[in-house]
This record gives C-alpha cells, sequence and structure tokens, in this order.
C-alpha cells in the first residue's frame, strides 16, 4: 500500500485557517464599513490620494490574498515531506502570513476611518506594528506546536509492551480523552484575531467571544478514570475538562467491551452525548472502545490512536475476566 501524500488531518487546518480568517476579516469589515470613505485609498501622494479602490473591492481582494497565500503554505506543510522541520516552517508561515495579510487590510481600514474622501487618509501604524508583531508571534508558536505525525519505532513497540506488562496488577487507570491540538490552535487563532478585531467595536462583544470559545474548547476533553484494585469498590468515572463528572458507572457492571472505528460527524460532533441507553464522549476521528453496560446500555469512549484502543481494551478485558 503507498503512502499517503497528504497528511490529511493537518492538511484541512492549512487550508481551512486562512480562509476562516479571510472570512472573520470580511465579517468585521462590514461592520466598519460606515466610517470608511468611498473609494478607499491605497497610496498617497502627500495628503492626495493617488490610487484608490472601491469597498467591496478591497475586501474581496484582501480576503481573496489572505486564502491563497496561507493556503499555497498550508497544503505545502499537509504534504508528508521528508524533512519535518521545513513543514513545521511552512505551517508558521501559514499562520502568519493570514494574520499578517489581515492586518494590513485592517491598518488600512483604521487609518481611514471618519474620513469623508480618501484624501488624509493613511496606513494606522498602531494597528500594523500591534498586529504584525502579533502574527509573527504566532506564527513562531505555531512552528514548535505543530508536530507532523511520526513514524512508529521499535522503541515504540518496546514501550507498548512495558505499559501493557504493568496491567497485570490492575492498577488505577486514567486518560485525557481531546481533540486533535489543531483544533485547540485554531479556536485560540480565531479568538485572538476576531476578538481583537470585535474588542475595537464592544468589549462586551469580544468578552462573550471568548466565553463562547472557552466553553467549546472545555467540551472538547475530557478525563476517564477508574479505580484500583486496591478500591473497596471499583468504579469508571468521566469527567468533562477533568471537573465536571458525567458518568459514573461500577466496574461489575460491564458484560463485554470492544473496540471500535468512528466517524466523528457521523455520530453528531465532539463532545458528551447522552441518549437513551446510550452514552458517549469523542473528540476526534478514529478509534473507541465500547462498553456494554447490561442488555441495553453501553457507553462509548473515544482512544487517541489504536495502540492505545488495544491498551484499554486489554485493561477492561482483564476486569470483565476477574469478574
Amino acid at each position: 500500500m503507498t503512502e499517503q501524500r497528504f497528511d490529511r488531518r493537518f492538511l484541512g487546518f492549512g487550508i481551512g485557517f486562512p480562509w476562516a480568517v479571510a472570512f472573520c476579516f470580511a465579517a468585521v469589515a462590514l461592520f466598519l464599513r460606515r466610517g470608511v470613505p468611498e473609494p478607499m485609498g491605497l497610496h498617497w501622494d502627500g495628503s492626495d490620494a493617488d490610487l484608490t479602490i472601491s469597498f467591496p473591492a478591497f475586501v474581496v481582494c484582501t480576503a481573496i490574498a489572505i486564502g491563497v497565500v496561507g493556503s499555497l503554505c498550508g497544503v505545502l506543510a499537509g504534504a508528508r515531506l521528508q524533512r519535518r522541520w521545513l513543514r513545521r516552517v511552512l505551517m508558521g508561515l501559514a499562520v502568519a502570513l493570514s494574520l499578517f495579510l489581515a492586518t494590513v487590510g485592517a491598518a488600512f481600514l483604521m487609518g481611514q476611518q471618519g474620513l469623508k474622501t480618501a484624501d488624509g487618509g493613511t496606513i494606522d501604524s498602531i494597528v500594523l506594528a500591534l498586529g504584525g508583531g502579533a502574527a509573527l508571534a504566532l506564527g513562531v508558536i505555531m512552528m514548535f506546536v505543530y508536530q507532523p505525525t511520526p513514524l512508529w519505532t521499535p522503541r515504540d513497540d518496546q514501550a507498548l509492551l512495558e505499559a501493557q506488562a504493568a496491567l497485570l496488577g490492575q492498577p488505577a487507570l486514567s486518560f485525557w480523552i481531546i481533540a486533535r491540538s489543531s483544533s485547540y490552535v485554531f479556536l485560540v487563532m480565531i479568538l485572538l484575531l476576531l476578538g481583537s478585531l470585535l474588542l475595537l467595536l464592544s468589549p462586551w462583544l469580544a468578552l462573550g467571544l471568548a466565553v463562547v470559545v472557552l466553553f467549546v474548547m472545555a467540551n472538547l476533553s475530557a478525563r476517564l478514570e477508574i479505580s484500583s484494585t486496591s478500591q473497596p469498590q471499583r468504579l469508571l468515572k468521566l469527567k468533562i475538562a477533568g471537573l465536571l463528572p458525567v458518568c459514573t458507572i461500577p466496574m461489575e457492571r460491564i458484560s463485554s467491551v470492544e473496540m471500535t472505528k468512528i466517524d466523528l460527524w457521523r455520530l453528531g460532533g465532539p463532545g458528551w452525548r447522552r441518549q437513551p441507553g446510550k452514552q458517549r464522549f469523542i473528540a476526534r476521528s478514529g478509534y473507541a472502545v465500547r462498553v456494554q453496560l447490561g442488555a441495553d446500555a453501553e457507553l462509548l469512549v473515544g482512544v487517541r490512536n489504536e495502540a492505545h484502543a488495544q491498551e484499554v481494551l486489554e485493561y477492561l478485558q482483564a476486569i470483565e475476566g476477574a469478574a
């Protein structure tokens, strides 16, 4: 079987993020429409505008530039290149260039706010400096956060065997169920970019956006805990964001367990879901463990990857066998 030329997970982020930035820029530009002259100035000879462009054309051209330039770097970052450091640099460029182009557009808009004509306008140097610095900083951060998919090595096999050996004594088990890091980075970028622009309109709008983003991020993670054999009663607990318990199940209720492959969006999206006889928490497509609780109840829990699913499966099967 030939290896795919592109990493689909990061390819989607590399293409989606620049266009999300472009959409946010266009949306905020419409809020600022009333204070901007028509046509807008792009270059000034002294105080006279010698190059102008209509507002709709300016917004469309800027949005397209953000999407195309950012997506080009994002596509190259999603390609399975041999040098992982190059993919990191390209993904950092995709984020930095997208945000910088949006900053340039915002600087033109803010530099001409309140003017009836393009004459006397300028590029807002404060917006350009702050936005450009933030774009550079976030691009560098993205270079370090972005981790191209590594190859499985014999060292990983050894670590897996050691982890499986530790299960013989049935110690406590706990692990996080979290979305991919690109999902959190995407939400943070949206909060920083759109929040800073909304802050120009109203601090309450920016605060509302921050609350919504933080709520979504909290619902993209959960912690599953299983008590050890030293406890009087072994319990399986699921806590949203590691704090809010939503599911507590005595281990003796487990009748069977199995590993299954899941599609996140076919199951209704990420987060906690509860239906009659069914409970589940999944944060990403891939593998999950289905725990059957009697004849008419089940719990579906997402895991990191196939190896982790196998580890959890063997742990629960040992409990089932002991029961």
